[in-house]
């Protein structure tokens, strides 16, 4: 079985895709005039972060010998016992202990296409790349820079600082040009709960903002690089928030989607909510038994109480278009947003075969890309490619059959990407960050 595409990205004009499969990447460039798909760059994780836990125990453990110095055991005449210092162990999982996965999270290229960062899990460190079109393999090592938590979300700022939200609610900033360091970073500001998603802009003035979100259903807008200072919040959502968007056409439009029925509109520079476009009677024809909450949260009272996620909310560089996708589900939809007002509309459905694992857009060719989790289907389309002519998006057809058989043929052909069924990456994870009775007590 060939292990589906987890994540993602595309470049501006639609030419190169980057693919994440379990701890691998690999780059493919696109020429649709010669009908030709070639694979030019890959990097496989190899991290082993058996050294680092023995490190971390190790230093547990001098930790507490130093803490306990003045305990120590002593003789008669009053000298000291020397304690031998044990060889540090690697903790194993016991049975029913989870699965680790070593795999690769997130994403992402810096503004101009030269820079692409990875965030991985054998070591919670971002992993940066020069993409060099020339050489053979086009991804070049950077660095690996390790963090405290394991990062979860990553963009750049408009002078190419690698800014970094994770898990424990802190965001980092690191220049490409700063050394790998093993001290702790200090983080530039916090939230209280597990961060979602981040993104960079700036206001009518040119000064930059950070906004972040979080799982408590807040979205945070600080100064940048002043960001112990906040401008604002933005106060609406009911749910997490999974995913924010702002749009190249219209700068101080924000949109933002999660746990809720609605795609929330704002005008982040004034602090107003515009519009919340209610998705739930769109979205409902297409959840499924995997929707249903836990089973001690049902309420058994003949309500369905299917909940929806939304994984991504993406723009395009000119069209007024959003594209919107929702965990475990079939469809992609297309929203239009008046520039004046924020209103949202549906503009377009596209139905798949298969449920969505990730989506990418290059900006400027207005094309979609998405990744398919095929499995029931025998796994025939593990990409597919959109484009958008006389105001309608249709299937790609000469860049589906160019880039899918290499693709497939690249992945059928790689050791890594031939997994069993227990070996499968979680594809779909978001439905995890909404909060029940089991989180407030």
């Amino acid at each position: 079985m060939i292990h589906p595409v987890q994540f993602l990205i595309s470049s501006r004009d639609g030419n190169l895709l980057f693919c994440v499969i379990k701890n691998m990447i690999q780059v493919f460039k696109v020429d649709v005039k010669i009908n030709n798909c070639s694979l030019i760059g890959e990097w496989i994780d190899e991290y082993d972060n058996k050294q680092l836990i023995k490190e971390k125990v190790e230093q547990e453990q001098m930790r507490q010998l130093a803490g306990n110095a003045t305990k120590k055991m002593k003789t008669n005449d009053g000298s000291i016992i020397e304690q031998p210092c044990k060889e540090p162990k690697v903790p194993v999982p016991g049975p029913g202990a989870p699965p680790l996965y070593q795999y690769i999270r997130c994403l992402t290229l810096s503004d101009d296409e030269s820079i692409l960062v990875a965030c991985t899990d054998s070591d919670k460190a971002a992993v940066l790349f020069k993409v060099e079109l020339e050489n053979a393999n086009c991804l070049s090592l950077l660095k690996r820079q390790p963090f405290p938590k394991r990062p979860s979300a990553i963009t750049f700022s408009a002078d190419k600082e690698l800014i970094l939200a994770d898990k424990f609610g802190d965001v980092y900033v690191t220049s490409l040009e700063c050394p790998v360091t093993n001290m702790t970073p200090e983080p530039v500001l916090g939230h209280v709960s597990m961060l979602t998603d981040i993104a960079v802009t700036k206001d009518n003035l040119g000064k930059q903002y950070v906004l972040t979100a979080d799982r408590d259903e807040h979205i945070k807008i600080s100064h940048y690089p002043q960001t112990f200072i906040v401008n604002k919040w933005l106060f609406g959502h009911k749910q997490f928030v999974s995913t924010l968007c702002v749009p190249k056409w219209k700068p101080n439009f924000l949109f933002s989607g999660g746990g809720d029925d609605s795609i929330y509109s704002w005008d982040w520079q004034e602090g107003k909510l515009l519009f919340k476009f209610d998705v739930g009677e769109l979205v409902a024809p297409y959840l499924t038994d995997f929707h249903f909450p836990p089973e001690r949260f049902l309420l058994h009272d003949g309500t369905t109480r299917k909940e929806l996620s939304v994984v991504k909310i993406l723009s395009f560089e000119q069209l007024p278009y959003l594209a919107v996708i929702f965990e475990a589900t079939k469809v992609i939809f297309i929203l239009e947003c008046n520039k004046s007002t924020g209103e949202l509309t549906l503009h377009q459905k596209l139905e798949l075969n298969s449920n969505l694992v990730s989506l990418a857009v290059a900006e400027m060719t207005n094309q979609l890309v998405v990744s398919l989790d095929d499995r029931k289907n025998g796994q025939e389309e593990l990409i597919k490619f959109f484009k958008y002519e006389d105001g309608k998006f249709t299937e790609d057809e000469s860049k589906n059959s160019a880039v899918s058989p290499i693709l497939k043929s690249s992945l059928e052909r790689n050791t890594i990407s031939q997994v069993d069924a227990d070996s499968i990456y979680p594809l779909y994870h978001i439905a995890q960050l909404r909060k029940r009775g089991d989180h407030y007590s």
